[in-house]
């Protein structure tokens, strides 16, 4: 089902971000080469307020080793993001043991706040971090990993990558290939 969440916005309304919620602050700016955007935050991540803090959480690993990022950063960096091009947020503002401690309705109704940081931020990428991200933002039944034919949002490309979270089973280089495909996407959109 290829849509623009954004059609329908006068072009000269100056899209507004939506206020921060939850544990979590957004990182964003304009012009980002990626927004990551994930279910939600853990609960260590939003007691620490700083994305993708859990302990066993690859996601930073893969960014450095996919080149997205110039060196390993920490968790309590998040907020450097923008200075390499990249931004962070969540389906859902609330944090949760589990992600499948969201009901689907709930997933659903994250699309609209994302529809309003797309049309503030404009990224050239959004990386869903997990096909269930994707498939809850997207309303499709089914992905494949890597560059989407459609995307839900005009002029921004989708990657789906698996999830960085330690309890998703795919060996790390099988990750890291997918991340990979992001780094790949953003040289081309700026090519």
């Amino acid at each position: 089902m290829d849509r623009d969440l954004l059609s329908g916005l006068p072009p000269e309304a100056a899209p507004t971000l939506p206020d921060p919620e939850g544990p979590l602050p957004d990182i964003l700016a304009p012009g980002l080469d990626c927004l990551f955007v994930g279910f939600n935050p853990g609960l260590r991540s939003g007691g620490l307020g700083h994305h993708y803090a859990g302990r066993g959480n690859q996601f930073w690993r893969l960014l450095a080793a996919s080149g997205l990022t110039p060196r390993l950063m920490r968790a309590e960096e998040d907020a450097s993001l923008p200075a390499v091009g990249l931004g962070s947020t969540n389906l859902v503002t609330r944090a949760t043991a589990s992600a499948a401690e969201l009901s689907r309705a709930e997933l659903r109704g994250g699309v609209p706040r994302l529809a309003r940081i797309v049309a503030a931020v404009r990224p050239a990428v959004l990386a869903y971090t997990g096909k269930g991200v994707y498939l809850a933002a997207s309303g499709r039944p089914d992905a494949p990993w890597g560059v989407q034919d459609s995307a839900l949002f005009v002029g921004v490309a989708d990657v789906v990558v698996p999830s960085p979270s330690g309890l998703a089973r795919l060996p790390f280089e099988e990750k890291l290939r997918w991340y990979k495909a992001v780094k790949n996407m953003i040289d081309r959109r700026r090519s």
